[in-house]
């Protein structure tokens, strides 16, 4: 399993990006198509892929909870048989709480972090999903 912790200035990443100063509301909607990616919207399916991507960071020796998951994506690819997932989670850990953009691919189990540096839309998730966690590889 391989986990990446993206670094990124604030000099680089504009204002809007910074996603903490921004409530949920006030996001700019970027919406995926339904050709794009499916989102996961089952609270239950949504509970299954963070508990496996809460074993997967304690596998790795990291401490902390991954919670309150939202904006969970399954992008679609055409011919793929292997599946991956991203969402915006909280991840409580020694220091004060903070959203994470995560990532996995099911099957090698590939999952990346990304710790800040980001928009909490469903094109940022989409985006790095597809960057950092395409199906097979």
């Amino acid at each position: 399993m391989k986990i990446l912790f993206s670094l990124v200035t604030a000099s680089v990443i504009a204002g809007a990006m910074l996603s903490p100063a921004f409530s949920q509301a006030q996001q700019p909607s970027f919406k995926v198509s339904q050709s794009e990616a499916r989102v996961i919207s089952d609270t239950g399916q949504v509970e299954q892929i963070r508990g496996e991507w809460q074993k997967a960071i304690h596998m790795l020796g990291i401490g902390g909870t991954i919670s309150d998951c939202r904006l969970m994506l399954q992008p679609l690819y055409d011919y793929q048989r292997d599946e991956s997932y991203g969402a915006v989670c909280k991840f409580s850990g020694e220091g004060k709480p903070r959203d994470i953009l995560i990532c996995d691919d099911t099957l090698i189990g590939k999952l990346t972090i990304k710790a800040w540096g980001y928009a909490q839309t469903e094109r940022e998730v989409l985006d790095f999903t597809k960057a950092n966690c395409p199906p097979g590889g």
